[in-house]
């Protein structure tokens, strides 16, 4: 089943009182209790399962799109009714009638149903949607198999939203970089699901967010209509196309996908436009991605050459080291060792002044464990 074909347009046509009904069930069975465990698997996971151990007790980090060694442990801890909505209303998969009814109620249910929420599938159900929690909000996106296997081609996204890990990190950024701040107007760029634009509202009288996905600016305004958030403003724009006047924070999470441009797809757009849409007191918050590429880090030889003809002052944070074991023909293809996850924290009023800073030493330690052994098992 093509679930982007067959259902990328009941986005539209949601009901935002059903969704909002379905919400304050979830979080009367402490759905958000999931945000704090792992659910996909693998063997390389092993080095880090430890901080997975702790961070289930201590409830510090949102590790739900995150790996571990044994996920099926994580899930036997929790509640039966529990496990039954993180099959149902993440994992998307499909139950029978009287398991929901059991969770959700027969009328809840059959309104779902008749607003395509919920769908049949022979003698089963399942949600069209699913369902992140984040922090003490409950979130939309699309089904989880959409995720599950997407397709870093940029001929092939479709219509399609991205939410998965890269926007929890950068949430945590955001509150890290903004804390005690408050700005006056602040803008996302590419908002896809709205998470980001959630998080920067706390911060901003007045904030908007952008896409040049419909779809994406639709999930935007859901999530923020469901989860209550009164300053947002949602529009259709291409980048800067179709705003007005400047603002005191930006924030984007550029597209990485094309691995011949090197993770630079959006960021020299971005950049170029600031010197108009970014105030002089202003602030710029991105989180990239660099693939290095023949021996060279591309995001940092783009930052060191934009650098040299303007005055502005960019703190370039990697926040680790990967491998991307979905492209290893690409890798291949385009000589590319690993990539590098960084967040850029960028002033207008400075000096011309680069600075990379390195990430911890027992992080940098584990990320290249990792990839080193990713080559060993995969030398062939």
């Amino acid at each position: 089943m093509n679930n982007i074909s067959k259902y990328q347009e009941l986005v539209f046509n949601y009901d935002e009182k059903i969704l909002i009904e379905i919400i304050e069930v979830l979080k009367s069975n402490n759905y958000c209790k999931l945000q704090y465990i792992p659910t996909r698997r693998s063997i390389l996971a092993i080095i880090k399962e430890h901080h997975n151990m702790l961070n289930f007790i201590t409830k510090n980090k949102h590790l739900l799109f995150y790996y571990s060694l044994f996920p099926k442990i994580y899930r036997l801890l929790l509640k039966k009714k529990l496990q039954y909505c993180l099959d149902i209303c993440f994992f998307n998969k499909a139950i029978n009638k009287q398991k929901l009814i059991e969770i959700f109620s027969q009328n809840l249910f059959d309104k779902a149903l008749s607003n395509n929420i919920i769908f049949q599938e022979g003698s089963l159900f399942r949600f069209s949607l699913s369902f992140i929690p984040f922090e003490n909000y409950i979130m939309i996106r699309d089904q989880y198999q959409v995720y599950d296997k997407y397709e870093l081609d940029p001929e092939k996204l479709d219509e399609r939203v991205w939410m998965g890990s890269d926007s929890i990190i950068f949430s945590g950024i955001i509150k890290k970089c903004l804390k005690n701040k408050l700005f006056n107007r602040g803008v996302e760029i590419g908002s896809g699901t709205g998470i980001q634009t959630i998080v920067m509202s706390k911060y901003t009288k007045s904030c908007e967010a952008i896409d040049c996905n419909n779809r994406a600016v639709q999930y935007t305004k859901l999530n923020a209509s469901i989860n209550k958030i009164k300053n947002i403003k949602t529009n259709y724009s291409n980048l800067f196309e179709n705003i007005e006047g400047d603002f005191d924070l930006i924030l984007a999470n550029p597209w990485f996908i094309d691995i011949d441009k090197g993770g630079l797809e959006e960021v020299p757009d971005i950049m170029e436009k600031l010197g108009t849409y970014l105030r002089k007191d202003g602030l710029c918050l991105l989180l990239l991605n660099s693939f290095i590429k023949n021996g060279r880090d591309t995001v940092y030889d783009y930052f060191k050459n934009f650098i040299r003809s303007t005055d502005y002052n960019i703190d370039l944070y990697a926040l680790g080291y990967t491998i991307d074991t979905y492209r290893k023909k690409k890798y291949k293809e385009y000589d590319i060792h690993h990539e590098v996850s960084y967040y850029a924290i960028i002033k207008k009023n400075g000096e011309g002044i680069l600075k990379r800073n390195e990430t911890s030493l027992l992080r940098w330690i584990r990320d290249y464990t990792y990839i080193s052994a990713y080559r060993i098992i995969n030398r062939k």
